[in-house]
């Protein structure tokens, strides 16, 4: 699906479990207002009922998804961003965040990629996946392992078949489990935020009187890399940067 800005009121509408609940529960009304805002182009009333039902516990990719896309709609690349990236945290393997996402960042200035096509092809591959679900796939390998070392133990290691495919489990163990133990390290040390505000001044010190080193434009991807106060520290690995912005300026990952 590819006209997903057009469809996204609808799509919400269809997939969330709120939709279930009926328009006489007041979640229900809201999940349609903000259903009928997005559709008559009033994409800042959709905006606060999707975060009314935020407030109430209804954290998902969806309503995620949704926010993104009303905030696009409004020209908020950077807010735009930060809800895709959230959305997809929750929901991976769903091209249609992916796909939003990569559109969105096309609008937003970066610097030149000075790596080749395959250190590029290779660092999307890297970060694909999160570490939890590289996790349970090297779990899900590692039972399959499992199964297959019982059977040559019980066979006494007859049948070439079976140890070709108990050899082949082996290495794919080891090359998940090495995988989501190098992004599970990644991510709890690795913090991320987008930049939300028009431009963000990064000064060389926490406060206003520190000078203005660089400034961010809306929608870049930092590194979040500590706080102080209402200052929160970022970074900038393509160029090497480091500032303090204020702490509204940036919405950490989630």
């Amino acid at each position: 699906m590819r006209r997903i800005f057009i469809l996204a009121g609808s799509l919400f509408w269809l997939v969330s479990p709120l939709a279930a609940e009926g328009p006489a529960d007041e979640s229900g009304q809201k999940l349609a207002g903000a259903r009928a805002a997005f559709d008559s182009g009033d994409y800042a009333r959709a905006v606060a009922d999707y975060h009314w039902l935020l407030d109430q516990g209804w954290e998902n990719a969806e309503l995620y998804y949704n926010l993104g896309n009303a905030e696009f709609k409004q020209h908020h690349l950077g807010r735009a961003i930060a809800y895709y990236r959230w959305a997809l945290k929750k929901s991976p393997f769903d091209d249609d965040i992916r796909y939003n996402l990569r559109h969105v960042r096309s609008f937003v200035r970066q610097p030149p990629d000075r790596s080749g096509p395959l250190a590029r092809l290779g660092r999307d591959l890297f970060n694909r996946f999160s570490g939890p679900i590289l996790a349970g796939v090297a779990w899900i390998v590692f039972l399959i392992l499992a199964i297959l070392t019982g059977s040559l133990i019980i066979t006494r290691g007859r049948g070439d078949a079976l140890r070709w495919f108990a050899g082949t489990a082996g290495v794919f163990f080891l090359f998940f489990a090495a995988w989501a133990s190098v992004r599970l390290i990644i991510e709890k040390k690795v913090c991320w935020g987008v930049v939300v505000a028009v431009q963000a001044e990064a000064r060389n010190g926490p406060g206003p009187e520190y000078q203005v080193g660089f400034t961010v434009p809306e929608g870049r991807e930092v590194r979040i890399l500590g706080r102080e106060k209402e200052w929160t520290a970022i970074g900038l690995p393509r160029e090497g940067y480091k500032g303090w912005v204020l702490a509204q300026e940036v919405w950490a990952d989630r």
